[in-house]
């Protein structure tokens, strides 16, 4: 499939609209767009934008983008499709109402099952884990699936997907591609302490571990680790670097990112089931580039179109001038083919050999 690949740094709408147009006649018959959230579109204007465009286009507004091994605040990449690409649109992504099953079934009905399909979700949203059990319910594990969340780093929820229906807020797509594609997915995190048994969560919250109120366990695990005294105030800026993971089946140990907390319960950027087996996490720099080199390696024979990069936006927080080194470890297994993608607010993937899942502080490459 030829594909046209543009980026801009400008942080002006003027610039994305260039973009596409260039895609548009360079004969892209489907729009995938990456923007960053520095620069601060205005959703208006956006949304009468996207709604006017004769082709179908997905994507997102992400913290950061990336574009060969460089990784920027501001700017745009246009990914130009040139061949046969459906969009299946799901909203209310925090509804507690909704039954994401009987709406993608009514959505898939008489469509032939994908190779490939890249998600995107608003990253903030409640009910992620939910929808992608939806969509797992729906298409099995024969399809291999990758993709992330958009949104912000203040964690305010805001309109951030990309849609001909405009620009959206607890918004998800499907993105079905029929060509086959391969996925590298690894984080690189250790474990440090537990397991300890989430006794009592809402959604993304974790209200007790052990029967211990959550946030209190989890300062008194960190500052013995860490020789400081996590708050509310510095909460995020410490915790970026002691994660949760919940041990899968097989001993895959999944990401939780918590993010804030609120009255005592932690605040993760994805859901925590009730009764999961947790662990506190820990990172060293040189473990995370050695997994981010080894998910560059299950991608490296995969084709020659470009590989896209979902990476979560805390390992460029925790790693900070090191995240050079990451880019640079994954560049060099490339052998020169094109690099793009997002720094997201979690990122989804399959292996294709397994359940869908939603990662934290994970990188996810896929290569076609």
């Amino acid at each position: 499939m030829d594909e046209t690949l543009l980026f801009s740094p400008e942080p002006t709408s003027k610039a994305l609209f260039r973009l596409a147009e260039q895609a548009l006649a360079d004969g892209a018959q489907a729009l995938m767009i990456l923007a960053a959230d520095g620069n601060r579109y205005d959703p208006v204007e956006l949304s009468s934008w996207l709604q006017a465009l004769p082709v179908p286009v997905c994507g997102g507004i992400f913290p950061q983008i990336v574009f060969g091994r460089m990784h920027h605040e501001t700017g745009c990449i246009v990914h130009g499709l040139k061949g046969p690409v459906r969009i299946i649109e799901t909203s209310g992504l925090s509804s507690s109402q909704a039954d994401y099953s009987a709406e993608l079934e009514s959505a898939l009905q008489d469509l032939p099952s994908p190779q490939t399909v890249f998600i995107v979700v608003d990253g903030l949203a409640q009910r992620i884990a939910a929808f992608l059990d939806g969509v797992y319910d729906m298409l099995g594990s024969d399809p291999v699936y990758f993709g992330g969340g958009a949104g912000s780093l203040d964690f305010q929820q805001r309109p951030c997907i990309f849609s001909n229906k405009g620009l959206l807020v607890d918004h998800a797509q499907m993105v079905l591609i029929d060509r086959p594609t391969r996925v590298g997915v690894r984080h690189g995190w250790q474990k440090h302490a537990g397991p300890f048994v989430v006794t009592q969560a809402e959604r993304n919250r974790i209200i007790s571990l052990d029967y211990q109120p959550a946030f209190e366990l989890y300062r008194t695990l960190v500052d013995a680790d860490c020789g400081d005294s996590i708050n509310s105030e510095n909460f995020f800026e410490i915790a970026k670097g002691y994660p949760f993971g919940m041990e899968r089946a097989g001993g895959e140990v999944v990401v939780r990112d918590p993010i804030t907390v609120v009255d005592g319960t932690l605040v993760c950027v994805g859901e925590v089931g009730p009764n999961s087996i947790v662990f506190l996490l820990k990172g060293q720099p040189e473990a995370l580039i050695a997994a981010a080199e080894s998910a560059a390696l299950a991608v490296k024979d995969a084709g020659d179109a470009p590989v896209i990069m979902i990476d979560c936006i805390s390992r460029v927080l925790f790693l900070e001038a090191r995240f050079e080194e990451e880019l640079a470890a994954v560049a060099a297994q490339l052998d020169g083919r094109a690099l793009f993608g997002a720094l997201t607010l979690g990122e989804i993937a399959n292996r294709g050999d397994g359940c869908l899942e939603f990662f934290n502080k994970t990188m996810v490459l896929a290569g076609s």
